[in-house]
């Protein structure tokens, strides 16, 4: 029997014949609503035991709870105390599946009643849980919300440094309140303190933060806690496929921003064996014959760059992956239209490629010198210099595009060469991502089609010149580059 067995087992026995008594008055009725929603949103066996271990003992006549007993037993009911002996037997097999702190994942969400079941609370208002017993908690949970109320919380540091305002009474701040000295003494008991990011019905698991410090307002009297984000990967704690890219992002962009030297030098003492870590992820059952048709229909050919399959499967079939245009995340159709055959190279375009606007550019060389070209003086940045080319149009490949922008606008042919390097550059229109070759001219007379002059310039000279900002890259790199054949 499985957890939902259990639930309902609790809904006959005790609660549907508690909300039927027409002789139950509102008052009791309205708290047996309320223990039949915990109920309900009970998803181990165990932890349902758990709940209802609090009516193990009839409360002795002085406490308020007894109330109910008695009023049950009145009217002939069974109670909440004469069914905790029942379920334990019947359930017997189920006890031990419940909740623990490893079922949290980093990168997953959660909903307040999953943390509240966890913490035995079963208040889903609170903002702080203690798990555990004081003063060496198992954890601490906190559930931050950054647009509600008085005091609302605030990333310093997206997702890195939080500041998460104090437990308060009556707007009044103390560091001794059991909640807040639970945080600041975390530290000490070395207790993790778990953070989810409250978003409507949602709570989304941020990772494992430490107390920093606390500081305060002394005009209000408010106070709040700076919480730092542990590194996800160093709590040993399972993370979501999202959390992991994240993660490995922000490592990535760290180590970009350090000394190269230093980089370097840490190189050297770095393990060469990496560390693991637990990556979980919910996948889609995917239809096989919408894979087979889709691959069918594309005849292994790229259905996005119009190019061969890169290679053969073992099977010997071309290796083509199906991609949802709409995401099944999102609420798409597993469907054959809603579904192409990309090769790798597009498939990570689509779920990774910024938007930009690609453009490629020509290095012409001859006789030790770089043909420029001056923009015309009645068009976009007039007057300015840029190597010829422009932008990539339907699927054509780079070196088509070029070989095309530059029939039109020197009204010569070229032969494409090697690469010669990339420039990126962002305005307030789009991302433009410049693509350089080197070229050769085949045959023709070079001619200013659509500018308003061309020069054959010396490369130390080009410095004299006013470029467009994503062109500089490449004067600069023509540049290092001839330095270092002069060297």
């Amino acid at each position: 029997m499985d957890i939902n067995h259990a639930i309902q087992f609790v809904v006959d026995e005790v609660e549907s014949p508690a909300l039927e008594h027409p002789l139950l008055e509102k008052e009791f009725k309205n708290k047996v609503t309320r223990s039949k929603i915990v109920v309900h949103r009970m998803k181990k066996i165990g932890d349902l035991a758990r709940y209802l271990q609090r009516f193990e003992t009839v409360p002795p006549p002085s406490d308020p709870k007894r109330k109910l007993y008695d009023r049950f037993k009145s009217l002939g009911l069974k109670t909440y105390e004469d069914l905790y002996p029942e379920f334990v037997k019947v359930f017997a097999h189920g006890l031990d599946d419940v909740t623990v702190l490893d079922d949290f994942i980093i990168g997953k969400d959660y909903s307040s009643w999953d943390i509240s079941i966890f913490s035995q609370t079963y208040d889903t208002q609170s903002g702080i849980y203690l798990i555990g017993d004081e003063p060496n908690y198992l954890a601490i949970f906190i559930k931050a919300t950054f647009s509600d109320g008085k005091y609302p919380n605030e990333w310093i540091q997206k997702y890195d440094v939080l500041k998460y305002y104090m437990y308060s009474l009556n707007n009044v701040f103390k560091s001794d309140y059991k909640y807040n000295a639970a945080i600041i003494n975390s530290p000490k008991y070395d207790v993790p303190i778990y953070v989810f990011e409250k978003q409507a019905e949602k709570c989304l698991l941020k990772g494992i933060y430490k107390y920093e410090r606390d500081e305060g307002n002394p005009v209000d009297g408010s106070k709040w806690f700076i919480l730092n984000k542990v590194n996800s990967f160093d709590t040993k704690k399972a993370v979501t496929h999202r959390e992991y890219e994240q993660e490995v992002s922000k490592q990535v962009t760290i180590s970009k921003t350090r000394n190269r030297a230093e980089r370097r030098e840490r190189l050297q003492t770095a393990p060469k064996a990496p560390g693991t870590v637990t990556v979980t992820s919910t996948q889609f059952v995917r239809n096989g014959d919408v894979i087979v048709e889709v691959l069918e229909r594309a005849r292994g050919i790229c259905e996005e760059c119009k190019k061969p399959a890169p290679f053969l499967r073992k099977d010997l079939t071309p290796f083509l992956e199906v991609h949802h245009v709409e995401p099944l995340s999102e609420g798409g159709e597993d469907t054959v239209e809603n579904a192409k055959a990309l090769c790798p190279n597009c498939h990570r375009a689509a779920h990774h490629a910024a938007d930009v606007v690609t453009v490629t550019a020509a290095i012409i060389m001859d006789e030790g010198k770089v043909l420029i070209a001056k923009r015309a003086s009645d068009g976009i940045t007039p007057g300015l210099w840029e190597f010829p080319g422009g932008k990539v149009e339907g699927q054509e490949s780079l070196e088509q595009c070029l070989r095309r922008e530059i029939k039109e606008e020197l009204g010569a042919t070229i032969r494409v060469q090697k690469y010669f390097g990339e420039s990126i550059f962002q305005n307030s229109k789009a991302i433009y991502r410049i693509m350089a070759f080197y070229a050769k001219i085949l045959k023709g007379d070079i001619q200013s089609n659509i500018h308003d002059e061309l020069k054959w310039v010396d490369i130390s000279e080009l410095s004299q010149y006013s470029f467009l900002p994503a062109d500089i890259t490449f004067v600069e790199e023509l540049q290092r580059r001839a330095s270092k054949w002069k060297k």
